[in-house]
């Protein structure tokens, strides 16, 4: 005897009866006198019929009234609209269910677990459908939230003290975004160039935002993040887009309410583009590993013996940490006797440093109680972005990379109303059902 095959056969034994129920609660959903959505003139029935349905209990029949509006509006089946069936057999649930599934795994994968602990049945195939149409309707309501963030702010009348009446919030907002490529086929890489050594490319780069907030610090002091506060945004598109879709996320998050803003990032210049046009009074803080990276590549560059690395880096690293970039500009720009290569490296890095100078005051940055690293979001580059998207053998086509990315964003987020997107609401969900 085994347990495991009693416990299925109970489990199963519970569906059938539950998809029983559920059908028949299916049928008494259509309304008593379906109006149509365009005239509201009382829609005539033509027939009834019948269509397979699946829910998380299983898959049966379900009989349904079929409608004409008299006035010419065409064809309705109301029930199919109020239980989110309409052009589709499975469910809401069911959709859900596979939405969240195909969002932490593949379609395979997602198609077995559910067969495996709900004992329904989605092909991979259909897995794939379901959850690109599900990223699909989030992403269609985050373009509202960005097209509402891009409407012009209306100057305000005299004597208008609204802004008077926002509460400040004591915590501080954190924004960060970064890039991270990921494997595509060849139509969606067609006439872009790469790092490949014939100048093609292999990859295309998902711009992935994360904003959390910090009210409290640890036993030493240090900022702590606080407990599910982090929401995120990507895609697949250019940092002017991308900019627009990480300050309409601040602003669903109340960004104006918040007495402190940073944005923390690497040094790359579409970031700080993107931090000056929509957050110009965030506090700017390039991420402590990066501009550390960049001193110990430099030290390995200009200095050859190993004696003279570790005092430059033991001396400069002060420097850094100290937030004295000024000093630490001079100190790099005052050793001589470099080849050309090493000079070329020496002004590069030099200018990148004194052109970040004050986003690279990190002992004001933790004496401020600030956060000095960009760990959330290079995290997520990996958790959100890679362990879906990266996983071996998959090769993306841009709707359904953009498709998984906002998937996972919201999956991920504290922001999971994201979910409720799923489905348009009824055209007859404000009539009486019998």
């Amino acid at each position: 005897m085994d347990i495991r095959d009693i416990e299925r056969g109970f489990r199963d034994a519970a569906l059938r009866d539950g998809d029983a129920a559920f059908r028949r609660f299916l049928a008494i959903l259509e309304p008593n006198a379906p109006e149509c959505p365009e005239c509201r003139v009382v829609l005539t029935k033509v027939s009834m019929r019948t269509k397979t349905v699946v829910s998380l209990m299983g898959s049966g029949e379900v009989e349904r009234g079929y409608y004409e509006c008299p006035s010419g509006h065409g064809h309705f089946i109301p029930c199919d609209d109020i239980a989110g069936v309409g052009g589709t057999s499975f469910t809401p649930g069911v959709k859900h269910a596979v939405s969240k599934l195909a969002s932490a795994g593949s379609f395979e994968w997602a198609s077995e677990t559910l067969a495996e602990i709900a004992g329904v049945y989605v092909s991979p195939k259909e897995s794939q459908r379901i959850s690109e149409a599900a990223g699909k309707a989030i992403e269609s309501s985050i373009k509202g939230r960005i097209e509402t963030a891009m409407q012009p702010v209306s100057p305000r009348s005299d004597g208008d003290d609204s802004a008077a009446h926002i509460v400040p919030i004591a915590s501080t907002m954190y924004i960060q975004y970064d890039g991270t490529g990921i494997p595509m086929t060849g139509k969606a890489l067609d006439g872009r160039g790469g790092k490949q050594a014939d100048g093609s490319a292999k990859t295309r780069e998902v711009k992935l935002g994360c904003i959390f907030t910090q009210t409290a610090f640890d036993k030493k002091g240090r900022p702590v993040r606080d407990d599910k506060s982090t929401s995120y945004v990507g895609a697949i598109e250019n940092s002017v887009s991308f900019g627009w879709r990480i300050y309409a996320e601040a602003s669903r998050r109340n960004l104006l309410a918040y007495k402190r803003v940073a944005v923390l990032g690497d040094g790359a210049k579409w970031i700080w583009s993107v931090a000056d046009l929509h957050f110009p009074d965030a506090i700017q803080i390039i991420d402590l590993y990066h501009a550390k990276k960049h001193l110990h590549g430099l030290v390995r560059t200009i200095f050859l013996d190993q004696k003279s690395q570790d005092s430059a880096t033991e001396e400069w690293m002060q420097l850094l940490d100290a937030g004295e970039i000024e000093e630490l500009v001079t100190k790099m720009r005052a050793v001589d006797g470099l080849d050309e290569e090493q000079a070329d490296e020496l002004s590069t890095e030099s200018n990148y440093f004194a052109s970040n100078a004050d986003r690279m005051r990190y002992k004001k940055f933790k004496d401020e109680g600030l956060f000095v690293g960009s760990g959330v979001i290079e995290a997520g580059c990996k958790s959100v972005i890679g362990r879906r998207l990266k996983q071996s053998g998959m090769f993306w086509g841009l709707r359904g990379a953009n498709a998984m990315v906002t998937l996972r964003c919201a999956d991920l987020s504290c922001n999971e109303e994201l979910y409720d997107h799923f489905e348009p609401e009824s055209k007859f969900s404000q009539q009486t059902a019998s």
